[in-house]
């Protein structure tokens, strides 16, 4: 399958990844073909980018169902969580860690999965939610790489899905402000740590370390961070994973008021936050782990000519191994693939989407 954007698609082209809402109930399903008017809907909903299947990249598989059914459960019982604000509901909260300890389990088990599959794409409908999915499961995949136990693996990755939880007592029409915010509403956005941290405070289901990283995921190494200005050592190392993870699918994510960056301009800022926003372990972790450009991409090299990415390289998140379809003129030719970790002289210069 490859990845495209949503003016590139097609009716007839037949859906590689299935598309979930915010209640993380199915919308299009994988392996349904595209009509005009599901492609108009999903555009109307802001999902910019989704999988298509393409002969030419079949060993780019879809996620694993197994996956995607954890990770929608996650969805809807955080949904049911967020949005009655009740959370001294045992059942909804322990439902939630159920969620956490599935995945915790598969990505346990599934060390090797790749992280072009741990993301979900985003509408502007569901963008709350899954993005503390996205945030819950890059955390989840750093504790996994840095051989956390299944116990710290659990309190981080609880802590990482309901880090945001304190954002539903801010006005939907701060959050989603398209201009620049007031000093008043600047102060409102910086209240939810604080916010979500007193919701959760009295749930005895859930761990205090949990409650710290929903508490400190704002605060920077540099002491510039909020909701209370700590340093380096004073912030929580399960804090520190989560910003990252938190900052990383912001950024990527497109929202009402503006455009996601770019995987490459993402990794870029994650690096050049080391020492300042971001722990300098952590960033180094990240380098090594985390992939620069997703499965299925078509890339612009720098020889001219087009092809997607089809594995990527560990450590050097920059080379991936990309395949060729077409010559410079953009006829069809016999596929061949060049790995960019032995081929100093080219590089990446965009994505094509």
């Amino acid at each position: 399958m490859r990845l495209i954007g949503i003016r590139r698609a097609k009716s007839g082209d037949i859906l590689g990844q299935s598309i979930f809402g915010k209640d993380g109930c199915l919308i299009l399903k994988e392996g349904v073909a595209l009509t005009e008017k599901y492609i108009s809907r999903l555009e109307n909903m802001g999902v910019n980018t989704l999988y298509i299947m393409d002969p030419n990249l079949d060993d780019i598989k879809p996620q694993d169902p197994q996956f995607v059914a954890i990770k929608s459960d996650a969805v809807k019982s955080l949904s049911k969580v967020f949005s009655r604000l009740d959370y001294n509901d045992k059942a909804k909260v322990n439902s939630t860690l159920a969620a956490v300890r599935e995945m915790v389990e598969y990505l346990i088990d599934n060390k090797e999965i790749n992280f072009s599959y741990l993301l979900e794409l985003k509408t502007y409908d569901n963008y709350t939610y899954v993005h503390s999915l996205n945030t819950c499961v890059l955390a989840l995949f750093y504790g996994v790489q840095m051989d956390y136990s299944r116990n710290m693996l659990i309190d981080l990755g609880t802590g990482a899905l309901l880090h945001d939880i304190g954002k539903m007592k801010i006005p939907i029409e701060v959050l989603n402000k398209k201009g620049r915010l007031t000093d008043y509403e600047f102060k409102v956005i910086k209240q939810h740590p604080i916010d979500g941290y007193n919701m959760l405070r009295d749930v005895g289901e859930i761990n205090e370390i949990s409650k710290d990283v929903v508490l400190e995921h704002h605060e920077k190494v540099d002491g510039t961070g909020y909701p209370y200005g700590l340093k380096g050592d004073k912030i929580s190392k399960y804090a520190k994973i989560a910003c990252i993870s938190d900052v990383y699918d912001a950024i990527v994510s497109d929202r009402v008021y503006r455009k996601g960056f770019a995987a490459n301009e993402a990794y870029e800022f994650i690096l050049g936050g080391c020492e300042t926003y971001f722990d300098t372990d952590l960033v180094q972790v990240f380098k090594d782990n985390f992939s620069l450009y997703p499965l299925g991409a078509c890339v612009k090299l720098s020889n001219g000519l087009e092809g997607f990415v089809v594995e990527h390289t560990k450590g050097f998140p920059d080379r991936p191994k990309v395949r060729i379809l077409y010559d410079e003129n953009g006829t069809v030719m016999k596929p061949y693939e060049i790995e960019l970790i032995n081929h100093v002289d080219i590089g990446i210069e965009k994505i094509i989407l």
